[in-house]
């Protein structure tokens, strides 16, 4: 199996290595940007870390939470110079996607915090996951105006794939006989554990594959899904994520398994990897100190029923086995 088989990955980048939070200030035209949201324009801004501060740019990005009217603030990519941070904790990191808080209540902080745990728990399962860093954020807007929220960071897919030696690709779409099935039958059945039926891992709507996964191709030319943006999912359950209604899926906390039935072997052995790692993954969630008590709960208990789910040998047949994709 691919978590067995892989070994270790190279070490991440300095950014990622530490689970530690980072005090971060961003300064730059912030009304400006929530108010255009447009995607070709770029904004000078300044990052500060610490004792360092970086002249950067600020692109907007994402699709559901770029709209004013699922969110406040639309989600940033900032962009340094290279030269600008050879050396600093930064180095490597030309383009950076910053997942900001999507409005400034509680509530939109523990989707933004139960999005981030996800990321967390799929590590635990395999290093073809995206590394991610918590930050608290100190945003200033051009009117000189304060706020303090949370963001995190999530790592760049050609840092990523170096640290597992493959390839980035550009490609529209692929075959599923194509797909390396081990990640492929591992990112099914953890879709489905955290209840994100929002993805594609052989198609897009656009002619960049894939929805919410990219693909990375080993030596084998084979192609290896990374999935991404779970704020679509029911452990995540945010109050703009909607149904899907062409799935039958009324609503996010509907669990769907959407694997191909060629991988049906290999789903079974990341059923027993996911078992052996129960503790460890239901840990994640229980022992976060940033989640709100009921939404810590509530989260902690969605889950756990989704590992009794897989545990049981009928449920397992019906749910998984049988509900396969042809």
């Amino acid at each position: 199996m691919l978590f067995l088989m892989l070994g270790s990955p190279a070490q991440a980048d300095r950014l990622f290595e530490s689970s530690e939070p980072m005090e971060i200030s961003l300064s730059g035209p912030l009304i400006k940007i929530r108010r255009e949201r447009d995607k070709s324009e770029s904004y000078k801004a300044t990052l500060g870390t610490g004792e360092d501060n970086f002249d950067i740019e600020l692109r907007v990005r994402g699709n559901k939470r770029l709209d004013s009217e699922v969110c406040r603030y639309p989600p940033l990519r900032i962009e340094f110079e290279p030269e600008a941070i050879k050396k600093t904790l930064y180095d490597h990191q030309k383009s950076l996607k910053l997942v900001v808080q999507c409005k400034n209540t509680a509530t939109y902080r523990d989707y933004l915090r139960a999005e981030f745990l996800i990321y967390r728990m799929f590590n635990l399962l395999t290093p073809l996951s995206y590394n991610v860093r918590w930050l608290n954020m100190s945003y200033t807007n051009e009117k000189g105006k304060v706020r303090q929220e949370p963001a995190f960071f999530v790592e760049r897919k050609s840092r990523l794939a170096k640290r597992n030696n493959l390839e980035t690709t550009k490609v529209g779409s692929i075959l599923r006989s194509e797909l390396e099935p081990d990640s492929s039958a591992l990112v099914g059945l953890f879709q489905y554990m955290v209840s994100n039926a929002d993805y594609s891992i052989v198609a897009s709507a656009d002619d960049s594959c894939c929805h919410n996964a990219k693909i990375l191709r080993g030596e084998d030319s084979l192609y290896r899904p990374v999935i991404y943006d779970f704020d679509s999912s029911g452990l995540v359950n945010a109050s703009y994520a909607t149904g899907i209604p062409s799935l039958r899926i009324k609503k996010v906390t509907q669990r769907l398994y959407r694997g191909y039935c060629a991988h049906n072997s290999q789903v079974s052995e990341a059923r027993r990897h996911m078992l052996s790692m129960r503790e460890a993954l239901l840990d994640i969630l229980r022992t976060d100190t940033v989640l709100g008590k009921r939404s810590l709960k509530q989260r902690v208990k969605y889950f756990t029923k989704s590992l009794e789910m897989i545990a049981d040998d009928e449920v397992w047949q019906e749910k998984v086995l049988d509900a396969c994709r042809g």
